[in-house]
């Protein structure tokens, strides 16, 4: 192998490998209000205390300039709204994620209102809490003033949930541990390579096809 030829080969095993370093870097997360999502307030009662809570999708934004809706799997961690490093986890490694999981993908895709991400919510919620008890005891309580349809609907989905399990779904929790910001899930996520990845990717393909035209 010449000198020159040596020489191509070591830019193009540079460039991938910056590109295959910058794609695995660190996930960072900011809540986004300008994302769209689906919502509705309701009165629950969280720990004894009753409550007016905003339940539904929280619109987020990656460092990579992709924006995601996921659900909120801990309601007794404040969500933090500046931006929070996060580790991207299996369903296998959270609490109740398999079960979640599975209700993600078979429920989630048919939310077309607030009141049923309310719902949706409100089922996450008292499965993550109470292992899907329902809603006359525990952490997580129904009152007199939540909304009948919202509340039916989350009973439904906590019955039908029972048993399932589906490793699909990712779980964003903070680096910092779960108790730093809300860990957040969605369906299987994968972040856009930034565009500096693409750059590298695009220039390590260019030194590849240099060295065939030399062939």
């Amino acid at each position: 192998m010449t000198a020159q030829r040596q020489s191509y080969l070591l830019q193009l095993v540079g460039a991938i490998g910056i590109a295959v370093t910058s794609a695995n870097a660190m996930t960072t997360m900011t809540y986004d209000a300008s994302v769209p999502t689906l919502f509705e307030t309701i009165n629950v009662m969280f720990d004894g205390q009753t409550r007016d809570i905003y339940a539904g999708q929280l619109g987020v934004r990656f460092n990579t300039g992709a924006s995601g809706v996921l659900f909120c799997a801990d309601p007794f961690v404040a969500l933090r709204t500046d931006s929070v490093d996060v580790n991207r986890l299996s369903a296998s490694t959270i609490n109740q994620g398999g079960r979640l999981s599975w209700m993600y993908d078979s429920f989630a895709p048919t939310i077309t209102q607030g009141w049923q991400a309310a719902a949706f919510q409100l089922a996450v919620w008292d499965i993550v809490s109470d292992s899907g008890d329902g809603f006359g005891n525990g952490r997580i309580q129904a009152t007199a003033a939540t909304p009948p349809g919202v509340l039916n609907t989350a009973i439904s989905l906590v019955t039908s949930s029972q048993g399932k399990s589906s490793n699909s779904g990712s779980f964003y929790e903070p680096i910092a541990g779960a108790q730093f910001s809300q860990t957040l899930f969605s369906a299987s996520f994968q972040p856009v390579p930034e565009p500096g990845s693409y750059a590298l990717i695009g220039a390590g393909l260019s030194v590849l096809g240099l060295m065939r035209r030399r062939r």
